[in-house]
């Protein structure tokens, strides 16, 4: 799913709020500069998801051209991708 830009400030805006009403977290920053350092966390994490994606949809191509019979692209797809987040460390 891709996110606009105004859809994941609204998400650390809101993470934020939380943390700070509910999470007893106080700021040490103007609130605008911790809502752009959550928003560019979120982004940096949408980027290398978006390229394990793609890692794993390149390993799946090559997996189907050497396989035969029938495959359940969508399951071996989401077993590649698991696989390839563990080994990157990546929590999915």
């Amino acid at each position: 799913m891709r996110l606009t830009d105004k859809q994941i400030d609204r998400i650390a805006d809101s993470l934020l709020s939380a943390l700070l009403k509910e999470g007893g977290a106080t700021l040490k920053s103007q609130r605008g500069e911790v809502i752009a350092r959550i928003g560019g966390v979120i982004r940096e994490n949408l980027k290398r998801e978006e390229a394990l994606d793609r890692e794993a949809r390149t390993l799946l191509e090559a997996h189907l051209k050497n396989a035969g019979g029938d495959v359940d692209e969508h399951k071996l797809l989401v077993m590649i991708k698991k696989k390839l987040a563990e080994e990157k460390d990546f929590p999915l």
